[in-house]
């Protein structure tokens, strides 16, 4: 006669609870070798044990007690081999997922710290930046920035524009000659996307790779050094592109002081 083991030596042996393996009983994963009608014991076989051991290999891999159910019920090898490949391709989207949740911690992290040290050193200073794409809506002449705002967050929400990744960082293309004499003056207003997309539109903005001029300034509060500008380009063989405000948050609750990143595109002027 074949030796039977009790619930309580199996769960032992497996170092699992009692109330598991009951529960596999419930859902009709694992019945017991043997009931006792009597006392209502239940007894495991040597044969259940090596269930027993797949059913916890199997959700080891992830997969659901469900599709374990499913798998040993069918008791064939192609039968595993598809829930195995289909938990691998859920795996891998779950992977790809938290590598750009990280991806976005690690820049939001630079984005609210970038400014602590562009503070620091308050010298306009030369930076060569990568190719960067954004979401770009034109501003209308005095127009409030509510507007402004509003009509990005209305463009952001048009079904053409509703697959792209965005970061939370604004920034307006501006008017460099009106920068120069200390006027803020917004031709468009951007925010920066994730990846290049996939495919054209007007209200994309490519802002090319290259050297920029990069210094700090309160746009909003019309506080900046034009002069440091004004005597770069004087004493400099280079001549202003195009220019570009990033908004860097330094305050959560308060808006008008937002410190911006003044970035002038550089070309040589080999006429000088």
């Amino acid at each position: 006669m074949e030796k039977l083991y009790s619930i309580g030596e199996t769960a032992s042996l497996f170092n699992i609870t009692v109330q598991t393996l009951r529960f596999y009983e419930k859902i009709g994963l694992l019945v017991p070798a043997r009931v006792n009608s009597d006392t209502g014991y239940r007894y495991y076989s040597q044969e259940q044990f090596h269930y027993i051991d797949r059913i916890h290999y199997l959700k080891g891999l992830g997969l659901s007690l469900k599709d374990v159910k499913n798998i040993i019920t069918a008791g064939q090898v192609d039968r595993l081999q598809y829930f195995l490949r289909k938990n691998l391709a859920e795996r891998q989207r779950e992977f790809r997922e938290l590598q750009e949740i990280i991806s976005d911690l690690k820049w939001y992290i630079e984005y609210f710290t970038y400014m602590d040290n562009a503070k620091a050193d308050k010298a306009p200073r030369i930076a060569f930046l990568e190719e960067r794409f954004t979401l770009c809506a034109p501003c209308v002449s005095n127009e409030p920035f509510g507007d402004i705002e509003l009509r990005l967050t209305k463009l952001r929400s048009r079904d053409e524009f509703k697959s792209l990744g965005y970061r939370r960082h604004y920034g307006f293309i501006i008017d460099f000659d009106d920068m120069v004499n200390k006027r803020f003056a917004p031709i468009a207003a951007y925010i920066f996307l994730k990846f290049k997309p996939d495919f054209a539109s007007s209200y994309i903005t490519i802002l090319p790779a290259g050297e920029y001029l990069c210094f700090t300034a309160q746009l909003r509060l019309n506080e900046w050094n034009s002069n440091v500008v004004k005597s770069f380009f004087d004493e400099r063989r280079y001549k202003p592109v195009f220019a570009i405000a990033n908004e860097y948050e330094d305050n959560l609750a308060e808006y008008t002081a937002t410190p911006y990143e003044v970035q002038v595109y550089l070309q040589p002027n080999n006429e000088l």
